[in-house]
């Protein structure tokens, strides 16, 4: 009876499970176990929580540390902690805290609900810890925001898996700070650690973020062209977002219609990827392909139609996917959705238009909404309403020097130049500084970053002498810089 309960269970027929084990005149605790452990594997935590309750109360059995370790499994999904602190005091109790897999197990309950420190107490009473607790306990901290004690006890670690290395580069890369995720990442490689699905896709929106293209081909070349890994949907959906921030949207492209299998994921990384590059036409056609498709499109594919609507000016067809969003998929628009219809109807001139909507948001328009009406100001040299903006944005945050540049930009297009001198004077008795621009290069595997009027970079003399070049060039072709 437990063997075919077993093999319904394992392979997911939980009904045919379920009625071998109630018609079972006899059971004993592996039954149970077989059942609560069917369940809390297949997301049903509810159904293993109460076989697990009729268990210890009806049947009258005595759970063992495999019960228990599913137990967890389904008190984590179910997000009670109460119940999870009660087994906790139960395992410590019953002298079955010298288990490793069901310590592993409360380490990462705990996890699951944040709790540092009482993970923490479960691990250092471990008498023998594997390379699963380390890595949990890894994970604990990263969760909680603390990078530095999961860097140190990564660091400790005896023994290190490919999982070790995916969690801490995955807590790097989470955190944004993509060049710790990047360089762990090498490290890994010249430890001749062979990296699994997880690292890669972890690494690669570090790779996107640092607009390290060369490394990501690389890793495309040696890991998914070569068979080492293969290309699930998630991976697929990390590389086409990587080709597409770092300017390789050929790349994203042929990917993308190679995959053999999409989801609103896959779809939405090339609606935005276009978008960003202002191709708005292949924005609207991926849209209608994908409506053929069955899959529903979410917030995020109504992101990238309004964003692409914004770059190209196309005023009626973003009214028209707003109205679609709500009224054919019922999708509540966001703040963010609001901000690309603000900046939509701004930079067409429709300034009006884009405060009444900044004002009649369900939410607070925010610094997105409010900062993109203030842009389109600066565009129209619209001194009421920039005003107006200004002072919205001011209040959320009075340091932002952007502000400032955009309101004295507004103007001196206007040639208020006391208004000008009086924001400049406001900017320095509020200790505001205007941050400088930066940008970032990758050349033959390094990243170099570059702050305006940057002379600190070891080929400065170099770089500046071919940009003097250009300039020369651009002039001979009838080029006139603005003032």
């Amino acid at each position: 009876g437990n063997a075919l309960v077993h093999f319904y269970a394992d392979h997911g027929s939980l009904a045919r499970a379920r009625r071998v084990f109630d018609e079972m005149s006899e059971r004993d605790v592996v039954s149970w176990t077989t059942m609560v452990d069917g369940y809390a594997r297949r997301g049903l935590a509810d159904d293993a929580w109460r076989v697990f309750c009729r268990m210890v109360v009806a049947g009258g059995q005595q759970p063992n540390e495999v019960t228990l370790v599913a137990a967890l499994s389904a008190i984590g999904q179910m997000g009670l902690l109460a119940l999870g602190r009660r087994v906790h005091r139960y395992v410590a109790e019953g002298g079955l805290g010298g288990s490793i897999s069901l310590a592993n197990a409360l380490i990462d309950m705990f996890r699951k609900f944040g709790c540092k420190s009482s993970a923490r107490e479960v691990f250092d009473g471990m008498a023998v810890k594997d390379v699963y607790s380390w890595t949990t306990m890894v994970n604990v901290y990263a969760k909680c925001g603390h990078l530095e004690s999961a860097a140190q006890l990564f660091e400790d670690m005896p023994r290190r898996n490919a999982v070790s290395w995916s969690c801490m580069i995955a807590a790097y890369s989470q955190a944004n700070q993509p060049e710790e995720a990047v360089r762990l990442f090498k490290k890994m490689i010249e430890e001749n650690v062979e990296p699994i699905n997880a690292t890669l896709v972890s690494v690669l929106p570090a790779c996107a973020q640092l607009g390290c293209l060369d490394l990501g081909r690389w890793i495309y070349d040696n890991y998914i062209v070569s068979g080492k890994v293969v290309l699930t949907v998630n991976l697929g959906n990390a590389f086409i977002d990587m080709y597409a921030k770092c300017g390789d949207l050929d790349a994203a492209s042929r990917l993308f219609a190679e995959m053999g299998e999409r989801n609103v994921v896959s779809w939405n990384s090339m609606v935005m990827a276009h978008a960003v590059h202002g191709q708005s036409e292949q924005v609207l056609h991926l849209f209608e392909q994908l409506k053929g498709t069955g899959i529903v499109p979410d917030e995020i594919t109504f992101l990238g139609l309004l964003s692409a609507c914004s770059h190209s000016g196309l005023v009626s067809e973003g009214r028209r996917y707003f109205k679609e969003m709500k009224m054919g998929y019922q999708i509540e628009p966001k703040a963010e959705h609001y901000a690309c219809m603000i900046d939509l109807l701004g930079k067409s001139g429709l300034l009006e238009e884009a405060l009444e909507v900044a004002k009649g948001m369900p939410m607070e328009a925010g610094e997105a909404g409010w900062g993109a009406l203030l842009n389109a100001c600066r565009v129209h040299g619209n001194v009421e309403i920039g005003e107006c903006a200004a002072d919205k944005l001011v209040k959320l945050d009075p340091s932002d020097s952007g502000i400032y540049v955009l309101m004295c930009q507004i103007y001196a297009s206007k040639s208020k130049w006391d208004q000008v001198k009086m924001l400049r004077m406001l900017m320095r008795d509020r200790g505001v500084k205007k941050n400088p621009g930066c940008s970032s290069i990758e050349v033959d595997g390094k990243c170099h970053e570059f702050l305006a009027a940057d002379v600190l970079h070891v080929h400065s003399e170099d770089i500046y002498a071919a940009l003097k070049n250009i300039y020369i060039h651009l002039k001979l072709e009838g080029y006139v810089p603005l003032t």
